[in-house]
């Protein structure tokens, strides 16, 4: 896949024994004395477009680590969505919301993997700024790129593990001792970093595909914060600019996850031969006679409607023993030598959602039932019936529960953003949910290594 981008080997080499020696640094050990700057990679376009692009094959590398898949399963596992089939001693802490703060998961597949991408963006961002050889266009793209791809993994740091080490730079004498900085200003630098992103990258892609942000992909993530921030005409506007751009378009429900689908703003590209997706690996048995390791909750099953066709095409059921177990069948393939599917990030019908729920909260009804019944209506049911703020604010996260399930952990989110965690999971869980699993504990190699960090409450 690498030769896809006509990648520098050398500058691949040179910057992942960069980013794997000194991005531990601000988490557990001392940089090497001989550590390489990486202004020194950044001789001409092709090295800085080849660090870029390193930064999303390392997003892609590892099954179950931060932004491949485990944004999916590990969320889903913990709200009212999955449940793992076998006994698995690292997973079903997930599950049992029972996390220890030495899982393997949580550690290094989360925190140490998500703070990895974070430092490779700050790498980034401190080569461009001393990289002559790098020409206006292609650094103001890669700039943009790098700040787009670090409010995206602070976004989900937030809402993970609610304060976290706010790291902008390199500088390990500082990164080491970093306390924890509130969600607060997290998000004012993830807004800060997305309008960045958005005046420096252009409409078009970067790539052959939508492998690399552009500024569409930066205004439907902004247009997400926003709508987390409770900032209705923001959220309303930022979704309006993608919904009218007409650069993309709904498509049919099995070919919404294919490479290059007319929904998608942002795709992550696979590198490793025969896996097209993570979510694949994890979700689709290798046979019609296999149980599936993760299958969607009997609630979640009962909460689509009668002939809701996304229960007929995004989920699929194998008969093992005679019990029926539905699983997530959005990605359709788990191993292929042909690339099918890319992993969708960001895709048109959760800016309709988040319109139309910008708009509920503005008491604009009419325009919110357009933008709901346009989602109801691909799916083959009838518009809503809702039609009134607080009937129709239900209905919309009734929507989002089955257009989103099984994705990079919306439901789970999307319980804590509007206060019902409690009520529901309460419910759903009775033997294990208490209130502090609203959010992951911080690891414990992290306060052991910076002892200005604490614990998050009933850990």
């Amino acid at each position: 896949m690498f030769l896809k981008y006509q990648f520098d080997k050398k500058c691949i080499i040179g910057l992942s024994i960069l980013l794997f020696t000194s991005c531990k640094k601000f988490i557990e050990v001392n940089p090497p004395a001989n550590v390489v700057t990486t202004e020194t990679l950044f001789s001409d376009d092709q090295t800085a477009t080849s660090a870029i692009n390193g930064l999303y094959s390392q997003m892609m590398i590892s099954n179950l680590f931060f932004a491949n898949s485990s944004m999916t399963v590990f969320p889903g596992l913990s709200s009212d969505e999955l449940i793992r089939t076998a006994p698995d001693a690292l997973t079903d802490p997930f599950q049992k919301n029972a996390i220890t703060t030495n899982n393997y998961y949580l550690d290094l597949g989360l925190w140490k993997k998500g703070y990895n991408h974070i430092y490779h963006a700050n790498s980034i961002l401190k080569g461009l700024t001393n990289a002559p050889g790098v020409s206006s266009g292609v650094r103001d793209q890669l700039t943009g790129e790098a700040k787009f791809a670090r409010a995206f993994c602070y976004f989900y740091f937030a809402n993970l593990f609610g304060d976290v080490p706010l790291i902008t730079s390199t500088e390990y004498q500082i990164n080491q001792s970093v306390p924890r900085t509130s969600v607060a200003e997290i998000y004012q630098q993830i807004i800060s970093d997305l309008k960045d992103a958005q005046n420096l990258m252009g409409l078009s892609y970067p790539s052959t595909g939508k492998v690399r942000p552009n500024k569409h992909t930066a205004t439907a993530l902004l247009a997400r914060v926003y709508l987390y921030q409770k900032n209705w005409a923001e959220a309303e506007a930022q979704a309006t600019i993608l919904i009218n751009a007409g650069t993309y378009n709904l498509t049919n429900l099995n070919s919404v996850f294919l490479a290059n689908s007319s929904e998608a703003i942002w795709q992550l590209l696979p590198v490793l031969n025969f896996i097209n997706t993570a979510d694949g690996i994890s979700f689709v048995p290798f046979s019609s006679a296999a149980k599936p390791a993760y299958v969607v909750t009997d609630g979640l099953l009962n909460a689509f409607e009668s002939n809701d066709q996304r229960k007929t095409n995004w989920l699929k059921s194998n008969t093992v023993s005679g019990q029926s177990y539905f699983y997530p069948y959005k990605y359709k393939v788990n191993i292929s030598p042909t690339v099918m599917e890319h992993n969708m990030v960001l895709r048109l019908a959760e800016q309709y959602l988040i319109r139309a729920e910008a708009r509920a909260e503005q008491n604009n009804i009419n325009g919110s039932q357009s933008d709901l019944n346009i989602i109801r209506t691909r799916a083959g049911l009838p518009n809503t019936t809702a039609n009134d703020k607080t009937s129709l604010l239900d209905a919309i996260q009734r929507e989002r529960r089955i257009e989103l399930f099984a994705e990079w952990g919306h439901r789970w989110f999307d319980l804590k953003r509007t206060n019902k965690i409690d009520a529901i999971l309460s419910v759903a869980k009775p033997s294990f949910w208490q209130t502090t699993d609203a959010l992951y504990p911080i690891p414990m190699s992290e306060l052991q290594a910076n002892p200005a960090l604490v614990q998050n409450p009933g850990y």
